[in-house]
């Protein structure tokens, strides 16, 4: 039963995974790419490379990489933070590709939340952060992070 269940959870979360991937093709981005931006649009444009680590779950590697390509396509660009901070920040094409590509899909994801009631919502939410603790206290019990 417990492993029917984790398997179910599982594949949820891929699919979930899956369902962004798909909408990032289909809008013409990577999901790196896609990732980057979905951010910079939900907390702020103006981020440092480690809040866009942090944000898209990312590795350093991948952000760069990205970062780099999006830069170089004109899609944002970077500038010198307080010491050795640089500041991820769209550009005026970067917003107004943001606007036809990724709002729509974070409307979407806003619609599809309107799917359950207040209650319903925050419920899962909090069963989903409860699941997440007690994961990372039991991968940390086991020495596993």
């Amino acid at each position: 039963m417990v492993e029917e269940r984790q398997r179910r959870l599982n594949n949820l979360e891929k699919d979930i995974d899956s369902i962004f991937t798909r909408a990032a093709v289909h809008v013409g981005l990577s999901d790196s790419a896609f990732d980057i931006l979905y951010a910079l649009e939900a907390y702020g444009d103006g981020c440092s490379q480690k809040d866009l680590c942090e944000r898209c779950w990312m590795g350093k590697q991948t952000i760069n990489s990205s970062i780099k390509r999006l830069c170089e396509q004109g899609i944002l660009e970077k500038t010198a933070g307080p010491g050795r901070t640089t500041t991820i920040s769209l550009t005026a094409t970067g917003r107004a590709l943001v606007a036809e590509k990724v709002q729509p899909v974070i409307e979407a994801e806003t619609a599809a939340m309107h799917a359950f009631s207040p209650a319903e919502l925050a419920q899962a939410l909090d069963l989903l952060e409860r699941y997440r603790n007690a994961l990372a206290n039991a991968l940390a019990e086991k020495g596993l992070v």
